[in-house]
């Protein structure tokens, strides 16, 4: 049933999607050459990685041009001649070393490009990490059979799908996690209601931009996919602000299951 509703997600999502090509990256499988990648950083990513996303927003917000490299979710060899493990996301600057740990790139990433840091560092307050811990089981419960049906590029393939799907269907069946979306959808939604009112403004989660900025946003952004969300207007504003910013796509365009 999955894989008919991701074969019809791919179809639908392929008319209805008017994004247009984001102007800082350009965009390749693994498989493919590019005359900029001597010219300019390299970021191997999963789109639906959400340490991946960190990474991107870090390099949207200090407006580095770089290349991007999706790699296909069941592709080991790309990552492992890189760093040696797989991983993502994996950050090669230019004539240097590639390296992986999704908070070690943003602090590359801040401490090199433009005029100095911008971005300070995580706060450690209590009551977002309480948040966090009691949002995320939910969370990744509705977005497992999401990620697997939506047109993502590191799922081109059906194999690199299927490898998806193995390695989340050995904490529960994915066809029970999308089962279970009314009351999770509910749950959720209560929930972000809380979180609104730990944000700081709809720009920032503190009273600066902070790791926990980039944190947040690469946890939540998959929630676009779902159906049924009812995003308290601040909230919405963050992920928003923080995709434009960060020159990272929401999901809107993908249909919502």
């Amino acid at each position: 049933m999955l894989s008919r509703i991701a074969d019809a997600i791919f179809l639908t999502t392929e008319k209805a999607s008017k994004r247009p090509a984001q102007p800082t990256s350009s965009f390749h499988d693994t498989n493919m050459a590019d005359a900029t990648s001597a010219q300019q950083p390299k970021l191997y990513i999963y789109d639906f990685c959400p340490f991946s996303c960190r990474a991107r927003v870090a390099l949207g917000l200090k407006k580095v041009k770089y290349d991007v490299v999706f790699m296909a979710f069941d592709d080991e060899a790309t990552p492992k001649s890189l760093v040696g493990v797989k991983a993502a996301p994996i950050f090669e600057p230019v004539g240097e070393k590639p390296f992986t740990e999704s908070w070690d790139v943003v602090s590359y990433v801040d401490n090199h490009y433009g005029d100095g840091p911008i971005i300070k560092p995580a706060s450690g307050r209590a009551d977002l990490a309480k948040w966090i811990e009691t949002a995320m089981p939910s969370l990744n419960t509705l977005y497992n059979p999401r990620l697997y049906a939506a047109p993502l590029p590191e799922f081109t393939l059906r194999a690199s799908r299927e490898f998806f799907q193995s390695k989340r269907e050995a904490s529960m069946p994915l066809s029970e996690a999308l089962a279970k979306s009314p009351e999770l959808v509910k749950e959720v939604n209560k929930l972000l209601i809380e979180l609104e009112s730990l944000l700081h403004s709809n720009h920032s989660v503190n009273a600066e931009l902070s790791y926990d900025d980039l944190d947040l946003f690469g946890r939540l952004r998959a929630l676009t996919l779902v159906k049924g969300i009812e995003w308290p207007a601040k909230v919405r504003e963050f992920m928003e602000y923080f995709s434009t910013q960060g020159d990272v796509p929401l999901f809107d365009n993908v249909v919502k299951m």
